[in-house]
């Protein structure tokens, strides 16, 4: 499939419309073209030459150094893709959850229900029952 997204411009050459599925495909997934029009094609026959082979990270490599190379490949018509990334983290970060003024008001007052409930039971205890606690919780080490 050519494409003017990840090859050079062809002249005299109809571009497929084969290529319109992907390209909607990279848009809707905002997905990133890698590929540099000034490289060397990635397929090559006696007949022709293209720039099929297409690299399309995710947008969270956006902002990373990245460096795609070509290298001609003597024993087949599909020359070797080589590219490094600069090392990130592959771990994702936890989802953030937003919270709106009034659902912040609502978990406050929760969570000082509860505060309340517990300190309540907290003050009931007497020193016998930390006694009793203390004793426990030796029995254990």
């Amino acid at each position: 499939m050519r494409h003017e997204l990840w090859g050079p411009e062809i002249h005299n050459h109809l571009i497929s419309d084969q290529a319109d599925s992907l390209v909607s495909f990279i848009l809707k997934y905002d997905l990133i073209i890698w590929n540099d029009k000034d490289s060397e094609p990635t397929f090559e026959t006696v007949n022709g030459k293209s720039w099929i082979d297409i690299t399309t990270p995710s947008a969270n490599l956006a902002n990373k150094k990245m460096n795609r190379q070509v290298i001609k490949n003597n024993f087949s018509d599909h020359n070797y893709l080589v590219f490094n990334v600069e090392s990130f983290n592959a771990t994702r970060d936890p989802p953030r959850i937003f919270f709106n003024h009034r659902q912040i008001l609502k978990i406050s007052k929760a969570v000082h229900q509860k505060f309340l409930e517990l300190q309540e039971e907290i003050q009931t205890i007497d020193s016998k029952q930390i006694g009793e606690m203390d004793r426990r919780i030796n029995n254990y080490h």
